[in-house]
């Protein structure tokens, strides 16, 4: 298949969210892991139990990342991740992956469930988008940052800064970080 193959392009963008999301089967409400939203649907982890129904009601706690770009190096050293603002935002979604046929011992083996969206509204769509849209342009800051570095210990530290505050580890050495960004950003877009 060619590289820029429609087919191979996602719906919307989706960006990693390292987050938790509240849902409810039956009289139970449960937690789990989000690993990256688009406007259509999300991908969680760690279920403790795979639901039974297909109009699953989804409460997801979501991050409100600044614009990284717009802010010094000085700025970026106070921030923290777990005090940016927070929106809970809810939907009904349906599973995308079926379980008929596995067990109940064989479900409690599955990693990863990939939901659609099941009719959200506007809001709830409006604060997806942003969300994604803010991630990616960060992504896209942290990609120049790598391209412009120099061996100057203010680029080097700002670059590590971002990179922290978008989820990645700021120890890792530094083609190793730029490979994993780089991976990130092109799995925005491809499926």
């Amino acid at each position: 298949m060619i590289k820029n193959d429609p087919r191979l392009q996602r719906k919307y963008l989706r960006a990693p969210l390292k987050s938790v999301c509240l849902y409810v089967d039956g009289e139970h409400v449960f937690r789990s892991r989000v690993l990256n939203i688009s406007e259509g649907g999300i991908l969680l982890s760690d279920l403790p139990h795979i639901p039974e129904i297909n109009s699953l009601p989804l409460a997801i706690d979501l991050l409100q990342f600044p614009r990284l770009q717009n802010l010094s190096l000085d700025e970026l050293k106070l921030l923290k991740t777990s005090e940016f603002p927070r929106t809970i935002i809810k939907t009904k979604a349906a599973m995308v992956r079926t379980y008929e046929g596995h067990s109940n011992v064989d479900k409690i083996f599955i990693n990863y469930i990939g939901c659609k969206f099941y009719n959200p509204d506007v809001d709830f769509k409006v604060e997806v988008f942003k969300y994604v849209e803010t991630f990616a342009k960060n992504t896209i800051y942290l990609l120049s940052l790598f391209e412009s570095l120099s061996n100057r210990t203010e680029q080097l530290e700002l670059l590590r800064t971002v990179a922290n505050l978008l989820g990645y580890d700021r120890r890792m050495k530094i083609p190793l970080l730029r490979a994993k960004v780089l991976h990130d950003y092109q799995s925005l877009e491809s499926l």
